[in-house]
């Protein structure tokens, strides 16, 4: 008898299928019932997680659908009933349980490069409405304008190449392994380059945030909040580093006829939902913290514009004082300083009044307190 794994095992691939989207519904309509408590419009990070929700449905039905057709979850049985392991999965020979599993395999691979992708442009554009707060092409700018390009670029990429892996004959994914090696790329490297560049994605996208937030002009506390805050989306970094060593497992094992191929391909769609399902709760996750702290999410951006603006006052200050000749009185010095610093108090005040928040004012104040005398 064959020995599985627990995430070989249906009940589980079922478990998976089920909860995790479950949890992410329950995560995206939090989400936008935050935005609707606290009067804020939906923007990009928030519309995007509702494609990504839809596709984390169909990936999940997609296992159950597996499960249920005993493609998934279950050893290949044997095409005739002396033929041992290492016959019945020969190069030349399939099973129907097999051709079950490979159809749903190849669906899932389209539709789980669709929702991660999304997912990882729903965290850069969340970012970009925090720390891009003018149109000024500052390197946080261009980064992450960068960043959206590549992410868009790798999900469209992917998507097509598992589409068209074996050019318009796309019955060959799920024929025999012979079919699969001749008429189709070299399928077990393009798992590997998916799972590797999805990690490296993750891995940037995880650490963009860090760096602002400490060169703000916020106590060490706040700053290790914030800090955690953002840190929230290494729920999806984790579960993208276990898909990744999973897969490089599995594209070692590659064609091995002693491999029982459904068990394989099970245990490649598990983890995937996993990271699936786990990367849009992460996203969704600084909103939630937000909700149940009884604080705004905004309240937080509010934070950072502020405290980003007073920096860049700071350095406006620095460049009049330096046009300003050295035996002008100091009442014009502190005149312009006056005056730039009102500005742009003012620019931040009218921006919480349209997010019509009162925390988002009360985090302000405090934001301006603490740079003021923390700088």
């Amino acid at each position: 008898m064959i020995q599985q794994a627990y995430y070989q095992k249906a009940e589980h691939v079922i478990a998976a299928a089920v909860i995790l989207p479950v949890l992410d519904l329950i995560a995206v309509g939090l989400r936008f019932y935050t935005r609707r408590k606290q009067r804020i419009s939906p923007q990009a990070d928030d519309w995007l997680t509702i494609p990504a929700l839809i596709l984390v449905l169909g990936v999940g039905a997609g296992l159950i659908t597996g499960v249920a057709r005993h493609g998934l979850g279950y050893p290949t049985p044997p095409l005739e009933a002396k033929r041992s392991l290492s016959s019945r999965t020969a190069l030349s020979e399939t099973n129907p349980r097999i051709t079950i599993s490979s159809q749903i395999e190849w669906q899932f691979l389209m539709t789980s490069v669709l929702a991660l992708g999304l997912t990882k442009l729903s965290f850069l554009c969340f970012y970009r409405r925090i720390f891009c707060k003018t149109k000024r092409q500052d390197f946080t700018n261009i980064f992450t304008a960068i960043m959206i390009f590549v992410t868009a670029g790798w999900t469209v990429s992917f998507f097509f190449a598992h589409l068209f892996a074996c050019g318009i004959n796309f019955s060959a994914w799920w024929g025999s392994p012979i079919d699969l090696i001749s008429k189709c790329v070299k399928t077990e490297k393009l798992l590997e380059a998916l799972a590797i560049s999805d990690f490296l994605t993750d891995a940037i996208i995880l650490v963009i945030p860090l760096p602002l937030i400490w060169k703000l002009h916020l106590t060490t506390v706040r700053k290790l909040a914030v800090s955690a805050v953002f840190l929230l989306g290494g729920v999806a970094f984790a579960a993208s580093i276990t898909r990744l060593v999973f897969t490089t497992r599995i594209v070692e094992v590659g064609f091995n006829p002693n491999i029982d191929e459904d068990l394989l391909i099970t245990e490649l769609l598990y983890w995937g939902m996993i990271e699936c399902g786990l990367g849009l709760f992460a996203a969704c996750l600084p909103t939630l913290h937000f909700l149940f702290k009884g604080v705004s999410p905004d309240s937080i951006i509010a934070s950072v514009r502020s405290a980003f603006s007073l920096q860049s006052l700071r350095s406006e200050n620095a460049r009049t004082r330096s046009r300003i000749p050295d035996g002008a009185p100091n009442e014009s010095r502190n005149g312009q300083d006056s005056a730039s610093e009102t500005h742009i108090i003012h620019h931040e005040t009218y921006k919480c009044k349209d997010l019509q928040d009162s925390y988002a004012m009360t985090e302000l104040n405090d934001v301006e307190h603490g740079a003021r005398y923390h700088s």
